[in-house]
């Protein structure tokens, strides 16, 4: 059972790590963005913070409010949770900033390529890490604590956000004039990302659950 429990662990950091990469990738790629990265990529715009550091600064918010509507004590899962967050968005300034700094494609077919690469990446990597379970995030922590709190549906909260990231990106970015982030890239996303989690978090949890 350690032995398990130890590889899981292993596992999920590999993914957490090539989650990160995806995200950079898409970032990179410059067509648009999924509405949460959208909206911090258009607030990095204003601010004198790197793109990683604002999503930690949302996430973290994410989940303090998770906390509040919980009301109960920190526990080994929240603590995990914490140290995930603060990751996050280390690690895609780390590629982002650094791996990746030194190319910028030329071509919009480039762009293209390198965007649907992060999103293949970014759900596979996240299917595997929400089917282990030993690492969660906030937006999705909170969304649930919602949903059991208010008796509300999970889908229609989750996509509540979606609408209000949505709506500030679009109202900031008017009000700023700052590059439009809201563009092809988010329609790729919409489309794709949640048929491709579904498929990869449905893989993983067959391949884990035979490991038991």
């Amino acid at each position: 059972m350690y032995k398990s429990n130890s590889k899981r662990a292993i596992i999920s950091i590999l993914f957490f790590i090539l989650f990160g990469f995806g995200v950079s990738l898409q970032l990179k790629a410059s067509i648009g963005q999924s509405v949460l990265n959208a909206l911090a990529v258009t607030l990095s715009y204003g601010v004198d913070l790197k793109v990683g550091t604002i999503l930690n600064v949302i996430n973290s918010l994410f989940f303090l409010t998770y906390l509040l509507l919980r009301r109960t004590k920190l526990n080994k899962s929240d603590i995990i949770q914490i140290v995930a967050t603060i990751l996050n968005g280390y690690i895609i300034n780390f590629f982002l900033y650094q791996v990746l700094a030194f190319w910028t494609p030329n071509h919009y077919y480039q762009r293209i390529i390198l965007y649907f690469t992060g999103l293949i990446f970014a759900s596979i990597s996240l299917g595997g890490v929400l089917a282990i379970g030993i690492i969660k995030f906030p937006l999705e922590s909170l969304c649930l604590t919602i949903s059991e709190k208010y008796h509300r549906n999970f889908s229609k909260i989750r996509m509540g956000f979606d609408v209000i990231f949505l709506a500030a990106t679009l109202l900031i970015t008017f009000l700023t004039k700052s590059p439009m982030e809201i563009r092809e890239g988010t329609l790729i996303s919409i489309l794709l990302l949640s048929p491709l989690l579904g498929i990869c978090y449905n893989y993983y949890t067959k391949i884990f659950s035979l490991e038991e």
